[in-house]
């Protein structure tokens, strides 16, 4: 996690996704479950299991779409006229997650984003699917959008936001959440999504990593989950960057 310090507020709820009402954001940043079997314990992970809190719950395949549109139910009642969100989505789900925008009234899926990174360093069977999805969605015609942030493909050259080559970033010493947003990837986004000052709602927050980058950019953080495991994670997170 950077070392920047926190310069906005931050609230953590543990709580349900559907409990959420009215926190007016200017856009929700969310990494929901992947509907497959997944406890971030498996040895290809190549990670200190032992370090992996548990808790962690995947939703069933069965029941992915009612979830995912669930979700943007949540996202809808919880941004304002003119928000936006982000959804994140592993290949497995991603047809769901694109057809639930497509039903629901409140949103437009304005675009794509594609974040390649190794997930799988060890795959010896196929060919590992090393891209995540990232779908932009927005409620008005008034959403924010700036074409420049701090990083290389932007600062190298004609800005592309259309894929994104972030690793990710392991914290030694640290318990872990079995997943986790690298802080450099929450970053470009909130350089490109939102300005200072904005409130970004998380409500499937995990480990809290969105939250913590933004209020780290003075954003304000509004999230939750339903782990004591993964709050348990996230003060421990809070409490390195105070030391």
């Amino acid at each position: 996690m950077s070392e920047s310090p926190i310069t906005a507020d931050i609230t953590y709820e543990l709580c349900d996704m559907t409990e959420w009402d009215n926190v007016n954001a200017d856009i929700a940043i969310t990494d929901p479950p992947f509907g497959l079997e997944f406890d971030g314990k498996a040895s290809n992970y190549n990670r200190d299991t032992s370090r992996v809190v548990d808790g962690y719950v995947e939703w069933e395949s069965d029941t992915y779409g009612g979830k995912i549109s669930s979700l943007l139910d949540v996202l809808a009642r919880n941004t304002h006229s003119e928000g936006q969100g982000i959804v994140f989505s592993g290949k497995d789900n991603s047809h769901l997650v694109h057809q639930a925008v497509i039903d629901r009234p409140e949103w437009t899926l304005e675009g794509k984003l594609y974040w390649a990174y190794n997930f799988a360093p060890y795959c010896k069977l196929r060919p590992a699917h090393n891209v995540y999805e990232l779908y932009w969605i927005v409620k008005g015609n008034d959403w924010y959008y700036s074409n420049e942030c701090s990083y290389e493909h932007c600062q190298s050259g004609e800005a592309n936001l259309s894929t994104l080559q972030i690793k990710r970033n392991y914290l030694k010493e640290m318990p872990k959440y079995p997943t986790r947003l690298p802080p450099k990837l929450v970053k470009v986004l909130l350089e490109h999504f939102t300005r200072e000052g904005d409130t970004v709602f998380d409500p499937l927050a995990g480990s809290g990593a969105v939250g913590v980058v933004s209020a780290q950019q003075n954003r304000e953080a509004v999230m939750g989950d339903l782990n004591e495991e993964a709050k348990r994670v996230f003060n421990e997170t809070l409490e390195s960057l105070a030391e």
